[in-house]
């Protein structure tokens, strides 16, 4: 297991819930995974998901997107950037507070995007 991967893990052990992880370059390609889903898909999906929102945010004048999350029954994903290049995405189950997600998500994302920029 690469050190990132294990990174992944330790990261959804924390938060507790987490069903998937993973860190995706923003082409859809990921590097690095952890749980069950199909990544190769889930990737490409949520980069090109990244892509159309951040997309939007410029023509609306917003500003780049600092986290997305996709609710859908069941399980939410929540997307947050790594740097220019890399997303973190993380799949919880419902019973899980989006608020915890979103806080270990941004914790974790701060102390690893130096390995990303």
């Amino acid at each position: 297991m690469s050190d990132l991967n294990a990174a992944l893990q330790e990261l959804c052990g924390r938060i507790g819930g987490v069903e998937a992880a993973v860190v995706l370059e923003r082409t859809g390609i990921e590097v690095a995974t952890w749980g069950e889903a199909d990544f190769e898909a889930v990737a490409a999906e949520l980069a090109d998901l990244w892509k159309r929102a951040s997309e939007a945010a410029t023509v609306c004048a917003s500003g780049a997107p600092r986290m997305m999350s996709v609710e859908t029954p069941g399980r939410t994903w929540l997307l947050v950037p790594l740097g220019d290049d890399y997303l973190l995405g993380l799949a919880a189950g419902g019973s899980v507070p989006p608020g915890r997600v979103r806080f270990y998500a941004a914790e974790w994302v701060r102390a690893h995007r130096e390995e990303f920029s």
